[in-house]
């Protein structure tokens, strides 16, 4: 029996009901078995479990050989540029700790093989209690732009040694509480992030980086039939950008408080004028004197505010 990552994704909910079900990870070795309690273990057994579902239920598959790259297994073994699916869970009460793939393998492999975007991504959310009973909280199926972003300094979500990039890592695609970098809105804002990290890539940028987008479309349109029209980088980076949004609507708000704390003392500078002015004795005048000193004091160091707030908004909008 053939399935799509689809119908397996809906039998694992709905038939199955394995966010319903617990599970024990036991490890024998002699007369000693023991319930591993080891959260991170999770993640690597959850692959081979999928495989020993697949098999229960007697869908057909093939697993890859290729270990570094997705997709973990083939659901249609006749045709292996359809049916790919990559098998990732994580620990729910963090972050997504996966690797999707090395970066400069996976930017080789969807140019020439751009049927690889196709992958679908079955990821399971997990929970293991101290007793080590593991829940599945959540599953997702999900292409690969949608469980990405960028990141301060790359187009891309990456990890980065010493100034080296090494893999691709996921975002937080399942919180409304973005607060720093927006998941990518489809696939060609996706490519043209990768595009722009081989710039970025010391031997990508001196070796494919110039041309690897023009390839890419060609290996595109043949799979497809039809190009897929991929936007700059610098065109489409801002809009990924939460927190320069933020850091904008901060530095918004704090120019408008500034203005509008000047504004006040401007009020009181004149209301002290116009007391000198209608002052009717000596210690009147005295008075409204002192106020009026201390209020233009006052009005110079919020006139500094103003144009410091000022600065400070024009670059984050310029």
């Amino acid at each position: 029996m053939r399935l799509s990552a689809q119908e397996i994704y809906d039998r694992l909910l709905h038939d199955d009901h394995i966010c319903e079900l617990e599970g024990q990870i036991r490890f024998y070795l002699g007369d000693v078995n023991i319930i591993v309690k080891q959260k991170d273990v999770v993640g690597n057994i959850m692959q081979e479990w999928l495989q020993g579902w697949l098999d229960t239920r007697s869908i057909e598959y093939a697993p890859s050989e290729n270990t570094q790259m997705p997709p973990d297994f083939f659901l249609n073994p006749d045709d292996r540029t359809k049916g790919l699916l990559e098998v990732k869970a994580f620990n729910i009460n963090g972050s997504p700790g996966f690797d999707i793939a090395d970066f400069r393998m996976y930017a080789s492999e969807i140019q020439e093989k751009p049927y690889m975007l196709d992958v679908d991504y079955l990821i399971f959310g997990y929970d293991m209690s101290d007793d080590g009973v593991v829940i599945i909280k959540k599953v997702w199926l999900k292409k690969v732009w949608e469980i990405t972003r960028r990141m301060e300094n790359y187009p891309i979500n990456l990890q980065v040694k010493e100034g080296v990039i090494h893999k691709i890592r996921p975002g937080v695609w399942y919180s409304e509480r973005v607060t720093d970098y927006a998941i990518f809105e489809c696939l060609e804002d996706f490519i043209s992030a990768i595009e722009e990290t081989t710039f970025k890539e010391p031997k990508l940028r001196s070796s494919v980086a110039s041309t690897w987008l023009t390839v890419f479309q060609k290996n595109y349109k043949a799979w497809r039939g039809e190009e897929l029209n991929v936007p700059r980088w610098n065109d489409i980076k801002d809009k990924y950008d939460l927190v320069t949004d933020r850091k904008r609507e901060m530095a918004k708000e704090k120019l408008y408080l500034s203005i509008s704390q000047k504004q006040k003392i401007e009020d009181r500078v004149l209301r002290y004028q116009q007391d000198i002015i209608e002052a009717r004795t000596e210690k009147q005048k005295e008075k409204a004197e002192q106020g009026l000193a201390k209020a233009m004091r006052a009005l110079e160091a919020a006139l500094q505010k103003v144009a410091d707030a000022q600065v400070q908004y024009d670059i984050l909008v310029n």
